[in-house]
């Protein structure tokens, strides 16, 4: 189905791709345009919110303008980024450059300099005693840090915010089903990035108990059946807790990451209307593939070229095992094939 799209400030689109990810700070967006007037009449940092009907897709700026002609064509495309963009590239300016005993979003506020706007999934996350920055760092960078650690996701919003999560926003409706709605599709399996134990080790500042100096959280993935171990540092300021959270967040991704797909589908919306979303579940049924269960969407291209040779209206979409974003288990009929069967357990112990 053919989408209403507009740009603000922009020409008439001719064709646009739209480029969102649960593992990116920015969403992307290519377009091509009808040039209009004597010069070019797009520039560089300018503002601009791309809609499809009444929903927002990007809010942000252009970021390139690449005008070109022959004898007797005009073209002119666009890129334009997310607001986000500024807090990956531009340095914190912050008068002591550190903050004492607040939590990661409390503390993204707070550095938050350029006013890009923090939102979170609701998750109440540990403080940190201390968090300082480091000179020349960014917003994203800073607060990337602290989040391995506490096994949270970094993304932007339609709206051009970031957004802190530690799980799927939702679900779905309606699924993605071979010989209905998928055009085509292929999936992945592999061992790598995957492994039996991941063990995590850190100190923290105070104390001299075993679990301060040297305590080590373990997280098993009972899939994987040989000897495959791997040892984490943990990232800032250390507790039992944090350990053990930091554990399952690698071992769940390890698994996770460990089947993957991408299905391309007619459309960019579900059975209910909304449009595909990076981090939402969805129902996927593919034999050919492997996968009947519930997948997580990692990311979403969007793209929609109606000109002679188009591919018309299409979503591509970039799949996983639901655990790769902090999910559970998919528990589907096919689960075994594509997935490790068996929840991830974390145990602490000594070193």
């Amino acid at each position: 189905m053919l989408e209403i799209i507009s740009a603000s400030g922009l020409p008439q689109i001719i064709s646009i791709t739209v480029n969102l990810s649960a593992e990116e700070a920015v969403r992307t967006a290519e377009i091509t345009v009808v040039p209009v007037g004597e010069t070019v009449p797009v520039s560089p940092g300018q503002e601009t919110v791309i809609t499809a009907g009444a929903d927002v897709l990007l809010t942000g700026y252009v970021r390139d303008v690449r005008p070109g002609h022959t004898a007797t064509e005009r073209t002119l495309v666009v890129t334009v980024c997310s607001r986000t963009v500024d807090a990956t590239e531009c340095s914190i300016e912050h008068p002591t450059g550190e903050v004492i005993e607040k939590d990661l979003a409390a503390i993204a506020k707070e550095l938050d300099s350029l006013k890009i706007g923090i939102e979170t999934d609701g998750t109440k996350f540990p403080k940190e005693p201390r968090h300082k920055v480091r000179d020349g760092e960014t917003l994203f960078s800073t607060i990337e840090r602290r989040a391995r650690g506490r096994g949270i996701l970094i993304y932007d919003t339609p709206k051009g915010r970031l957004k802190l999560a530690t799980k799927p926003e939702g679900t779905h409706t309606g699924g993605l089903i071979w010989g209905v709605n998928i055009e085509q599709a292929s999936s992945e399996l592999t061992e790598r990035g995957r492994y039996s134990e991941v063990k995590v080790r850190g100190q923290a500042t105070h104390g001299t108990d075993k679990q301060q100096l040297r305590g080590q959280s373990v997280a098993k993935d009972s899939g994987v059946k040989r000897s495959r171990p791997l040892v984490i540092l943990h990232e800032g300021e250390t507790t039992v807790d944090r350990q053990k959270t930091r554990a399952e967040w690698g071992a769940k991704r390890g698994a996770g990451f460990a089947s993957t797909a991408s299905a391309t589908i007619t459309g960019w919306r579900d059975s209910s209307g909304k449009i595909w979303d990076r981090n939402w579940l969805v129902y996927v049924e593919d034999p050919w593939i492997g996968i009947e269960g519930m997948m997580v969407i990692k990311g979403v291209s969007l793209t929609q070229d109606t000109s002679d040779g188009g591919p018309g209206t299409i979503a591509t979409l970039s799949l996983a095992d639901p655990r790769a974003l902090g999910g559970e288990n998919p528990r589907g009929k096919t689960a075994t094939v594509y997935s490790a069967p068996g929840a991830i357990t974390v145990d602490w112990e000594d070193e």
